[in-house]
């Protein structure tokens, strides 16, 4: 089963203080590292990104982790130069010079990308990422030159201590020197670092060199930590790091003929294989990211094509790419035509799919021209597409569920001229990969494509009041798009039960009429067939309204120009006499939180039904303790299809009776209060002091001391053990709490596990703080409500 999707909670003040602090605490660490002048100019290139990010609304987490890694490098770099700058080498400043180039890079793109507009940024959120992921790159890079330029330092500065001591023993041993008769001049050749010590200064300054200053950088992998060995009397200090950073590499290098074998085409199977001058290009490639990047279009022996070349060291990707697709023929799958042959410098694959574009470019194309209903088929068939190509893929390259879903997930879209859906092929570094997941093949695809929409597919009313740059009208279209979206796009694990589901929606004309054309459904089509195959359970969610002010079931609008619930026109409630027949369902829950040694816990609470529809809660109480009480009351339809349903068949003539558009009519599917109370014990409890030893009593053993809290709740860390004093009254307290879903029910406390009986407009009874020595009463009470409402499209004939 696929994991819950939990609704993003607003930003509160809590977030904006934490937020808040974590900027005071970069910014403290930026004007620390400006104290150091060879990172003045990166710090400050810095802090502008970080006032950069303050500004950005998607992607924000991952830049800012892209921002802390440069911070931390900059940090590391202060703490291990800050008293050697002045002496520092050049290739040291060098680096720094070209760490800097590389946060300019980074500040000149968030600020381009955070002037944008959504639908810029919808358009280009793949390269986007791709990005993201290049600057990582970059700062391992730099990361990694700082290494290099450390090792060759220390090779210099052991060169320069080895020649020297070499100088030196040759002058001692000059007059050692033998000269016979008939024998040449011989010098005796003197080992550099023959002792263990030596060796061992070697290998301890390089195990310091060789870690890199950012956790899980590709320069760790590159430079592994050097194990301790010993050289051999004519090993060369530069020849031991060399070796020692060689072998472990060494052991994974394959064999010469396997190389030879794997960079070997020995079969075509039919494919025509071409000279790079056979192709004639037309225009520049305009694909810069992904499988598809630098893909140019042009003719070759007269039919058009696209030509993919692999420039570098891409030779071994070329041939992995060339036998895959040498078994590869599906209409969502790339079609090669044919390939380069041997003469060719550069290796290149030539497809037949040609004037390709971004699926979120033909989508916002899609809702800027077309209909809704036009907009929820375009996903519909991508995602049918998709699977078909999917599965078409497993078999023919026999891959496991798991390895499937790693080559969709990482795979890049593009849709041809004929506005059919393209799956790329993944990166070859996805066939190294080993993943495990709770959810199957369709909740990948369907992941996919609701990531094309705004928000990552998510929307909770029609209209966001906070968009400013667009339109209502647009507002309205795309989230509706969205609700379809999740209505239609199944995400379950049986295969066969998806494309059942899917083939439904997509022929939804009447079955007898064969010549019916599937392209020309309408949006109440659609949703009657989402109906039909119990889907469409979405509805729009209002999170703060009136308390205890609706019912399930309400039927009414917000007059034209208002987006506030206090100004909601009831008209009826459509279970009054109205036609609607619908089951529903009541569900309350309760927690209990308080601080117990400094740490807030929380606990479930059970009611006891009473009733009247009252539900009872037990409240335990411990000396000087104070807690919150959670109690929450939801009261919900079972099928909101049945909701949807009964709004586009009613919809008109209700709209008439009313005197307002049909879709500006809401139906009220699902309500819900949360009350919080407040519990203050105010008992003290009293101690011995300090310096003065208890004896022992001989009724001690009645009284026992279960609870404990100081301060309310603040338990002091540390000292001696406090005993309190005999006699007190220290035993817990049972209080009871009564509420209900009823609107118009008064919530109240009480001593007895009975609610007191309470007149329409009488005032609940309280606890007498002065009797009971605690304080309990409703310190908050807030309304969240569900609902149903159409598109204007809906109700087009």
């Amino acid at each position: 089963m696929p994991l819950p999707i939990k609704r993003i909670r607003r930003v509160t003040a809590d977030d904006a203080l934490g937020a808040l602090i974590a900027t005071s605490a970069v910014t403290k660490e930026i004007a620390d590292i400006m104290q150091f002048p060879p990172a003045q100019a990166a710090a400050g290139i810095l802090l502008l990104v970080f006032q950069t990010i303050q500004k950005i609304q998607s992607n924000k987490e991952e830049c800012y982790r892209l921002a802390r890694r440069c911070l931390s490098m900059l940090v590391d770099i202060r703490d291990h130069m800050s008293d050697q700058w002045e002496t520092a080498p050049p290739s040291l400043l060098k680096a720094v010079t070209k760490f800097e180039e590389t946060l300019e890079s980074i500040h000149k793109f968030m600020k381009q990308e955070a002037e944008q507009k959504w639908g810029s940024r919808l358009m280009r959120k793949n390269t986007i990422e791709i990005a993201m992921k290049q600057y990582h790159t970059a700062l391992d890079d730099a990361v990694r030159s700082f290494q290099i330029a450390a090792l060759i330092n220390i090779q210099l500065s052991l060169g320069d201590a080895s020649r020297s001591k070499s100088s030196t023993n040759t002058v001692a041993i000059s007059s050692s020197v033998v000269h016979d008769d008939d024998a040449q001049l011989r010098e005796p050749t003197l080992p550099l670092y023959t002792t263990e010590e030596a060796s061992r200064a070697i290998v301890s300054d390089l195990d310091q060199m060789c870690s890199s200053p950012v956790p899980g950088s590709a320069a760790s992998e590159s430079f592994p930590i050097i194990e301790r060995q010993e050289p051999s009397s004519t090993m060369s200090d530069f020849e031991l790091i060399r070796r020692t950073i060689s072998e472990d590499e060494s052991a994974s290098i394959p064999a010469s003929s396997d190389i030879e074998e794997e960079l070997t085409l020995t079969e075509h199977h039919g494919f025509n294989r071409y000279h790079q001058s056979q192709f004639l290009m037309k225009g520049k490639s305009r694909i810069k990211s992904g499988w598809w990047a630098g893909g140019v279009e042009g003719d070759i022996e007269g039919r058009r094509g696209i030509m993919l070349r692999y420039e570098g060291t891409a030779m071994k990707r070329w041939i992995r790419d060339v036998k895959i697709l040498q078994n590869l023929y599906h209409p969502n799958l790339p079609q090669m035509i044919g390939y380069s042959n041997d003469e060719t410098p550069t290796p290149f694959i030539v497809l037949a799919n040609v004037q390709t574009r971004l699926p979120q470019a033909m989508l916002l194309d899609a809702i800027k021209n077309a209909s809704l209903a036009q907009c929820a088929q375009i996903l519909l068939r991508f995602y049918q597409d998709t699977l078909d190509a999917a599965l078409y893929l497993q078999r023919q390259m026999n891959l496991s569920d798991s390895k499937l879903q790693d080559y969709v997930e990482h795979a890049d879209f593009r849709i041809d001229a004929e506005q059919t859906v393209v799956m790329g092929l993944p990166p070859p570094e996805v066939d190294s990969i080993q993943s495990w997941r709770n959810y199957g093949l369709a909740h990948s695809i369907r992941g996919i494509y609701l990531k094309l929409l705004p928000n990552g597919g998510y929307a909770t009313e029609p209209v966001d009041s906070r968009e400013k740059d667009v339109s209502e009208e647009r507002q309205r279209k795309l989230s509706h798009l969205v609700v379809l979206a999740r209505a239609l796009l199944p995400g379950s694990d049986n295969l066969t039960v998806v494309k059942e589901r899917v083939q439904r929606v997509l022929c939804a004309e009447d079955e007898e009429d064969e010549e019916a054309d599937a392209s020309i459904l309408t949006l109440r089509q659609i949703r009657k067939a989402a109906f039909a195959v119990g889907a469409h359970q979405q509805a729009w969610h209002r999170n703060t309204v009136p308390p205890s002010k609706y019912s399930v079931g309400d039927l009414g609008y917000l007059p034209k120009g208002s987006n506030d619930w206090e100004d909601f026109v009831l008209c009826c409630n459509v279970f009054q006499g109205n036609g609607f027949d619908c089951a529903t369902s009541s569900h309350v829950t309760g927690r209990q939180g308080q601080w117990v040694d400094r740490i807030y816990q929380q606990q479930d609470m059970s009611p006891f039904e009473l009733p009247g529809d009252i539900n009872g809660w037990s409240v335990v109480v411990t000396p000087e303790s104070e807690s919150d009480i959670y109690i929450i009351h939801e009261k919900m339809v079972t099928q909101v299809n049945a909701a949807w349903n009964h709004l586009l068949d009613s919809g008109r003539t209700l709209a008439k009776q009313y005197g307002v558009a049909p879709e500006e009519l809401i139906l009220v599917t699902r309500v819900g209060t949360e009350q919080r109370f407040r519990v203050r014990d105010l008992r003290q409890i009293q101690y011995w002091p300090t310096s003065v030893h208890a004896q022992p009593h001989s009724h001690m053993h009645h009284q026992s001391f279960p609870f404990q809290h100081h301060g309310y709740g603040q338990k002091p860390m540390g000292g001696p053990q406090r005993v309190p004093v005999y006699g007190q009254d220290l035993a817990p307290k049972i209080f009871y709490l009564f509420t209900s879903s009823d609107k118009d029910y008064q919530s109240h406390f009480s001593e007895r596990p009975m609610p007191a009986p309470i007149q329409k407009d009488e005032k609940p009874p309280e606890l007498n703080a002065s009797i009971v020595k605690c304080f309990a009463y409703l310190n908050a009470k807030y309304g969240f409500l569900d609902y149903v409402q159409l598109h204007a499209e809906d109700f087009e004939d």
